[in-house]
């Protein structure tokens, strides 16, 4: 149990590695929409038909204890959410621009999910190791795989657009402004209590998905809240940063490969005669408080 424990983290991060490495080699294949309509279709299906299909019918036969099936069915916890709404975003939008601002959260949400969860799940679990890597159990459906769907396909895509701009750090924290905010009307008018993405205290309590925070930093649910959004919202500005860095380098910049094709991707379609080096997304956001600084406490 413990070798698999340690080879599904292991063959996650060794993923993202593989992902990162590969990315400028093949962009013939990151380039073309017909790439991302088959994978994001395919995915779509797989979570439907693995995701939901038994915590439904669970459902419909036991009722919603303490909310966690209406959690479910609208995706309140944000890791289905984004495995969802990411393979749906790379199928019918070619320029992935909204898949961009969704893979942060995907790849932060999955990696910290399996990396810090699969453990007492898979050992919780009654069924065959391969069943619950691929399907999970009643319980669970798709635990490892939903969350292994956001690292893979949210690495795919940030090694394979246009690199992140200052304003797409602000998008991401409108996504999540907008996505919070949906959770939290739902928690509120539907009485949920459990699966709310954090927002409920319960979440981080005794029994709740997040309790592990709590334990590790020896602190209060409600401690535990507050370092679970602090450090939630850094390491996902991290890889906002960090991607911004890595599509600077010369062989992940999109220019130097764009499709002929007009149906293919517009966004593809113009190559500079005359390459600028773009500043950085961390430069642009230290001279973004360097010039608001000024403005507030003015020339000295």
């Amino acid at each position: 149990m413990t070798a698999t424990i340690v080879g599904l983290d292991l063959w996650t991060v060794l993923t993202i590695i593989i992902v990162v490495g590969v990315g400028p080699y093949i962009k013939r294949v990151t380039n073309n929409y017909f790439f991302w309509l088959v994978l994001g279709t395919g995915l779509f299906v797989y979570l439907m038909v693995g995701r939901f299909y038994e915590q439904l019918s669970d459902f419909a036969k036991n009722g919603n204890d303490n909310g966690i099936g209406t959690s479910r069915g609208l995706l309140l916890d944000i890791c289905p959410f984004c495995a969802f709404s990411i393979c749906i975003a790379i199928a019918v939008d070619p320029t992935r621009k909204f898949a961009k601002i969704i893979a942060p959260f995907a790849i932060f949400g999955g990696l910290i999910t399996i990396l810090g969860g699969i453990g007492d799940e898979l050992q919780l679990s009654d069924v065959s190791t391969a069943r619950y890597i691929f399907m999970g159990d009643s319980l669970n459906p798709m635990y490892f795989m939903m969350h292994y769907i956001n690292v893979l396909v949210g690495s795919l895509v940030l090694v394979s657009v246009p690199k992140m701009r200052f304003a797409d750090w602000i998008y991401c924290n409108l996504f999540a402004g907008a996505y919070y905010s949906y959770v939290a009307i739902c928690m509120l008018t539907l009485h949920v209590q459990y699966n709310v993405s954090g927002l409920n205290i319960n979440d981080w309590s005794s029994g709740g998905e997040y309790d592990g925070v709590a334990t590790i930093f020896n602190s209060s649910p409600a401690v535990a809240c507050a370092l679970g959004f602090i450090l939630s919202y850094s390491g996902i500005t991290l890889i906002i940063f960090g991607s911004n860095r890595l599509q600077l380098m010369k062989r992940y910049r999109w220019y130097n490969m764009w499709n002929k094709e007009k149906w293919y991707i517009g966004w593809y379609q113009l190559k500079p005669d005359v390459i600028k080096e773009p500043k950085s997304l961390p430069y642009k956001f230290a001279m973004l408080i360097k010039t608001s600084c000024k403005k507030l406490f003015g020339h000295q």
